[in-house]
């Protein structure tokens, strides 16, 4: 916080944000049973976005003072994982994951909750949040990855990771992580401008090769392989250069493995575990090698092109 001189951050280990000033911790912030995920910070605002106990319900987004005082409140959408405060201090914007429960037996939506702040924190209400939400219909382009086990809702397997705001303040930029695309936002509207795929990327071409193995003895083993990598954004900052704005988006890649008892939904194999297309791949038993492909894992829920149970097209 620039006014303050005081840094805030999440202590995941904590579930509280903590403040330092000068280097030494000074104050912290702790939220009853809600682990806090994000912090943000803009003219002596403190925003904190918390999850509730059972992260399937409504989180809420808390506002602090410097001394880490509790202001305010409001409820936002299930699992706030993200929030940030535009550059003029307008808006609060949280991205609400909506991550499912361990068995799948609930799977709330991902969602966008947009705060006006014009009233001031401590003025505000939860009828000043307004929660956006993602269908079909606005997707751009090539089709949106939208997986699940049978039954997911589009908006249900729409998973907002990170935001980040155009330098006029006019739009957000939402990284759909484990969906590989991004959505842009009209935030006066509280509207989907668009959500876009941001496809794959060709491991086969010269200059886009990777070390696919920990097992080759060869480290930094940099080759082109047969194979397609999703981006899968996690973090996306938005900068203006020569009055063009650019999207910077940190690629983690991601998987879904959940769990419970006789449940189990995992959309992740290694490629020596599954069954590849002799056409596609006569060298198979090649790639399979543990030294080569064996050991990356790639996503089963896209590749098989033909539906004859066999991968035609490997994705990362």
């Amino acid at each position: 916080d620039q006014g303050s001189g005081r840094v805030f951050f999440v202590n995941a280990n904590d579930s509280a944000v903590q403040i330092l000033e000068n280097s030494v911790l000074v104050g912290e912030a702790r939220f009853g049973d809600g682990a806090a995920n994000s912090v943000a910070a803009k003219n002596g605002i403190i925003a904190v976005a918390v999850e509730a106990e059972n992260k399937q319900a409504a989180g809420k987004l808390y506002f602090i003072d410097v001394d880490g005082n509790e202001i305010n409140s409001v409820a936002v959408g299930s699992l706030p994982d993200m929030v940030t405060i535009t550059a003029d201090g307008k808006y609060a914007l949280v991205a609400n994951e909506g991550e499912p429960s361990d068995d799948y037996s609930v799977d709330p939506e991902g969602t966008v909750s947009i705060v006006n702040l014009s009233k001031g924190v401590e003025n505000l209400t939860d009828a000043d949040v307004v929660t956006v939400q993602f269908s079909e219909s606005q997707v751009m382009g090539d089709s949106v990855r939208y997986t699940g086990p049978e039954g997911t809702t589009f908006g249900q397997d729409m998973e907002p990771e990170y935001i980040a705001v155009s330098g006029d303040c006019k739009y957000a930029f939402v990284a759909m992580q484990e969906n590989n695309a991004i959505a842009k936002i009209d935030i006066a509207k509280a509207e989907v401008v668009f959500i876009k795929s941001l496809g794959a990327k060709d491991h086969s071409i010269d200059g886009n090769g990777i070390d696919a193995s920990n097992k080759d003895g060869i480290t930094g083993n940099i080759k082109t392989w047969p194979v397609m990598g999703l981006y899968m954004p996690d973090a996306i900052a938005s900068i203006e250069i020569d009055g063009k704005n650019y999207i910077f988006t940190a690629n983690e890649g991601d998987s879904r493995e959940y769990e419970d008892g006789d449940f189990a939904y995992i959309d992740e194999d290694r490629i020596k575990d599954i069954t590849l297309d002799p056409e596609k791949f006569p060298n198979a038993d090649e790639l399979q090698d543990k030294a080569n492909l064996g050991r990356l894992k790639i996503l089963n829920t896209e590749g098989d092109i033909d539906g004859d149970g066999d991968y035609d097209v490997l994705y990362s």
